[in-house]
């Protein structure tokens, strides 16, 4: 029998039990079914089992085709998904990116990666989202149009 297969190639589950004092309670709990313990076994068999190899480009082959795009990037995380986003949309190194206070860090860290700065913009107490009427006010009061386009006053930097 397939390690993780039931009778009749059901799934095997695992019961929830009661967690012993000071035991780790695991984040989550495989549930293996169906062909997923051979994909396992071809992605170690050839040595790759993350980021690349066979299943993540027919992953990124099917999802492009899917939205009708040429191409598509799978990627490992949230925070290299905006790392890419903010790559291909043309952002550069030193310009600066526009973003909540009210966040957690990969999105700043994503601006980071790509070389360019976060500027803080605090949020509307009501929704917590970042406050549109401080984001105008930041562009109208402190940046200024140049050739390079709209630039910080305070740094020079290009709002990318």
């Amino acid at each position: 029998m397939t390690p993780g297969a039931g009778a009749a190639g059901q799934a095997a589950r695992v019961e929830p039990r009661e967690a012993p004092a000071g035991a780790t309670i695991p984040l989550s709990v495989p549930e293996i079914a169906g062909n997923e313990w051979r994909y396992i076994k071809d992605c170690l068999d050839s040595g790759w089992v993350s980021s690349v190899g066979a299943f993540v480009e027919r992953f990124e082959a099917e999802f492009a085709a899917r939205l009708g795009a040429a191409h598509a990037v799978a990627t490992i995380n949230g925070t290299a998904a905006l790392h890419v986003a903010l790559r291909t949309v043309g952002l550069r190194p030193e310009d600066e990116v526009v973003m909540p206070s009210f966040t957690f860090i990969a999105p700043a860290n994503a601006v980071r990666y790509a070389g360019a700065w976060p500027v803080f913009v605090d949020a509307e107490p009501e929704t917590w989202q970042m406050d549109p009427a401080r984001v105008v006010h930041f562009l109208e009061r402190q940046c200024l149009w140049t050739g390079s386009g709209l630039c910080n006053r305070a740094t020079g930097r290009r709002i990318g």
